[in-house]
């Protein structure tokens, strides 16, 4: 399976669009989107998701922090938005969890560890560890991908733990601009593609091994 990875849009329809481009000339099975595409305003989220629809290339989103919390509860087919739910799509499940922890700058969707906690694993665990994908705003804690540029981890520490504990394929992640990697943790492969108004994106390969290639878009 082909997935193209972007998240951290920032209400930015020029880069929306020219994800787009890359989306409808590759033509990938899945387009996942790690959150922050608007800044607390639904009705432009939906607005930008709908332009990635529009490839019909079948689209996934969980909201970030930065963006309303009323998109956590929106639902549609076209996006479709995985915050604390998941989804089987071409023989894989795919779960998601939107927002992230607590932040020093009071964005709108925030929630403390024990919250995370009780969304990851409220979801219905029918998954295998091998054919797991998590879409998390918020990267696992203690990572390349929560890294910020003081040297600060700023992921969540319940995306970590469950990660240890279900094993994914696959943890796609945004949040933090500039810890734009791959990295692993135990068999897990973690992709930060960075953010997507500069241009960040990730091509995503799942062929009995997880390949991931890390690229950008012209603004």
């Amino acid at each position: 399976m082909r997935i193209i990875a972007i998240s951290d849009i920032h209400r930015s329809e020029t880069a929306t669009s020219a994800a787009a481009a890359v989306i409808g000339r590759e033509e990938p099975d899945l387009t996942l989107v790690a959150g922050d595409i608007s800044h607390n305003d639904l009705d432009e989220a939906l607005r930008l998701l709908k332009i990635l629809c529009e490839t019909g290339v079948p689209t996934f989103f969980v909201p970030g922090n930065m963006d309303s919390p009323s998109l956590s509860r929106w639902r549609g087919d076209s996006p479709r938005n995985l915050h604390g739910d998941c989804v089987d799509f071409k023989g894989y499940s795919i779960v998601g969890l939107g927002g992230s922890v607590n932040t020093p700058f009071n964005t709108p969707f925030e929630y403390d560890e024990s919250n995370a906690s009780a969304i990851l694993n409220g979801i219905p665990s029918r998954f295998e560890s091998g054919r797991l994908i998590i879409l998390s705003h918020c990267p696992p804690k203690g990572t390349r991908a929560d890294t910020t540029r003081f040297g600060i981890h700023a992921g969540s520490g319940s995306v970590r733990e469950f990660v240890e504990k279900k094993s994914p394929l696959l943890v796609v992640c945004g949040h933090i601009h500039e810890a734009e990697c791959t990295d692993n943790l135990g068999r897990s492969v973690i992709v930060n593609p960075g953010p997507a108004y500069h241009g960040g994106y990730a091509r995503v390969n799942l062929n009995g091994r997880v390949e991931v290639e890390l690229a950008k878009f012209k603004i």
